[in-house]
């Protein structure tokens, strides 16, 4: 039956399978889009932080790695399974003064899992830090942001 067959007929199906297998690699190629930094909800929290601190500095979406690393002897299984645990993590905003934080400030709308949420607050306040948590719907004013976290000093 090859005999029969043209070479033009099986180069045509050789290169209709190059292309077939070519086709699938390129639809599982990974691809990214770009994102916005902070939600709408997010942005209009972030007006009312910057009203409230003008004389601090507010850094959003803060991966907790720039906060804390774990306390074990670098390399060792122990500090990795610590890092591995909050590599992910991030914080909503951090308030710092003079490059010193202030407060991390975490502003929970349906997102938010309160159980993870607490594991990384505890981990937080393990190392110093002030947590402190708005609900998105609640809408404080800048002043109450500000009493609230200086009232936690």
């Amino acid at each position: 039956m090859l005999e029969n067959m043209s070479w033009t007929w099986l180069a045509s199906i050789g290169l209709l399978a190059v292309a077939l297998i070519v086709a699938l690699l390129w639809a599982r190629r990974v691809r990214y889009r770009r994102t916005s930094v902070m939600t709408a909800n997010e942005r209009e929290f972030y007006q009312r932080l910057l009203a409230a601190f003008p004389d601090c500095e507010i850094w959003p979406q803060v991966p907790i790695l720039a906060l804390l690393r774990p306390d074990a002897k670098e390399g060792s299984r122990t500090f990795w399974v610590a890092f591995k645990q909050i590599s992910n993590m991030r914080v909503d905003w951090v308030i710092a003064r003079d490059l010193e934080v202030i407060a991390v400030i975490e502003l929970d709308d349906r997102s938010h899992d309160a159980k993870r949420d607490a594991r990384r607050d505890q981990i937080l306040k393990s190392c110093g830090y002030r947590v402190l948590r708005f609900q998105s719907g609640k809408r404080p004013d800048p002043q109450q942001i500000y009493d609230a976290v200086f009232a936690a000093r």
